[in-house]
């Protein structure tokens, strides 16, 4: 079964990294579409914090209908954690944000099938969430909760086995 995912650009998201996105997807078989570019709700932004809450980002996302997975560049956090790379839902929506994944981030040379990569594992983990799927234990499974950057870089871009076996019988396949 093809999974139809709509992409919703927030803020200053470069088309070449939602064409390279896009490109990923399209090989595990996904059928894409991609939203015009739009700013994120001003009353997401923490002055104090220079940062966005992922959740009123989430609130102003659930209008839309579909698989939505939101992509932005601005710095996300939750109540409960200081930073979050991604926030999903149940049946969707999702937001994910692409500043800590850059390695400029972190001191690094400019890579950027490195930072696509880290997108698009992180993309994967998010559709697993908004079908339901549990995170796993295995480090190397896409469905593994990462916490850092490393983390994100470590698994790959597909289930483990016993992931596989549970989630093919569930009819989710990334």
């Amino acid at each position: 079964m093809r999974i139809k995912l709509d992409i919703v650009p927030l803020g200053r998201v470069g088309g070449d990294i939602i064409d390279a996105i896009k490109q990923e997807l399209k090989k595990k078989d996904f059928i894409v579409r991609v939203y015009a570019k739009n700013d994120p709700p001003k009353t997401a932004l923490n002055v104090y914090r220079k940062q966005y809450n992922a959740k009123v980002i989430l609130d102003s996302l659930r209008k839309l209908k579909g698989k939505i997975v939101a992509i932005t560049n601005f710095d996300l956090y939750t109540d409960k954690l200081s930073f979050v790379f991604s926030i999903s839902e149940y049946e969707g929506p999702a937001v994910i944000s692409t500043y800590r994944m850059s390695p400029r981030f972190y001191q690094e040379k400019p890579n950027f099938d490195l930072f696509v990569n880290r997108i698009v594992k992180e993309i994967l983990y998010l559709v697993g969430k908004i079908e339901g799927l549990k995170d796993c234990p295995n480090i190397k499974c896409i469905m593994h909760k990462t916490s850092s950057v490393r983390d994100l870089d470590y698994k790959e871009k597909d289930f483990c086995k016993d992931c596989k076996i549970n989630n093919v019988l569930k009819g989710v396949e990334l």
